[in-house]
């Protein structure tokens, strides 16, 4: 027997599913912005240890950086899967799509970011008794930097916020002018101390992280700015007010 079900019983049980479907693509949108957020805070914590090693020299910290950043690389692995599944499936448009492939380029940088923030707590250990306050100071400065600039940019792309991810670009260059101090510093105390190269290049080292892990939070900032305006970051953003400014 042939049932005909009224032509408005089918347009609500269209409905009805056409929400449903909805409803779980906004909460597989909203699980890979968590992640991203999971992501950040270890990174987040691992540059923390890192400023706080650059004191300490604690040998537990090397420990505490590898597991942090074997638990990123796995958050990195299910965002990658999951993307792919919304891609697949969702057919994501317009800023929906550029969202969906912008989570998998920021995750990449968060990746290599915690590389870096583990490195530099390796660096830190191997720097001995060695700690001139002046450069010591600068590096913790750096780290404190970043912080803001993660914290920054991860609520930019959490509030489409395109100013907010501009000023963290804007700060990049202070922590650029706070590497080259430290390298002309450790230049200085090279040639006058050899017996201290060594330190002196895990010093650099560590900076040089630290200037690196500042350029990866900068590219997210700029990758936030992309998701919400539709337009590449332009150098030319710096130089004035944000757009749309009065």
């Amino acid at each position: 027997m042939c049932v005909t079900l009224p032509r408005a019983t089918i347009d609500q049980v269209a409905m009805t599913l056409g929400q449903h479907t909805l409803r779980s693509y906004d909460k597989q949108l909203q699980h890979l912005m968590q992640l991203i957020f999971d992501m950040g805070g270890e990174v987040r914590k691992m540059v923390l240890a890192a400023k706080d090693s650059f004191r300490s020299r604690d040998e537990s910290r090397v420990a505490d950086a590898k597991a942090a950043d074997k638990h990123i690389n796995e958050l990195d692995h299910q965002v990658e899967e999951e993307a792919t599944i919304v891609l697949a499936l969702q057919n994501p448009l317009a800023i929906d799509l550029r969202f969906v492939t912008s989570v998998l380029k920021i995750t990449g940088m968060l990746e290599r970011a915690g590389d870096l923030a583990k490195n530099t707590v390796k660096r830190s250990v191997k720097m001995g008794t060695f700690a001139p306050e002046p450069v010591i100071a600068k590096l913790e400065r750096m780290a404190d930097i970043i912080v803001d600039m993660l914290d920054d940019a991860l609520a930019a792309f959490d509030s489409k916020d395109t100013e907010r991810a501009i000023a963290v670009w804007k700060r990049d260059e202070e922590i650029d002018d706070l590497y080259h101090e430290i390298f002309s510093v450790m230049q200085q105390e090279m040639s006058a101390s050899p017996d201290n190269v060594a330190v002196c290049t895990h010093v650099v080292f560590a900076a040089k992280n630290l200037e690196r892990l500042a350029d990866y939070t900068t590219n997210i900032a700029k990758t936030v700015y992309y998701v919400t305006s539709g337009k590449h970051a332009d150098k030319a953003l710096l130089k004035g007010p944000p757009e749309g400014a009065q």
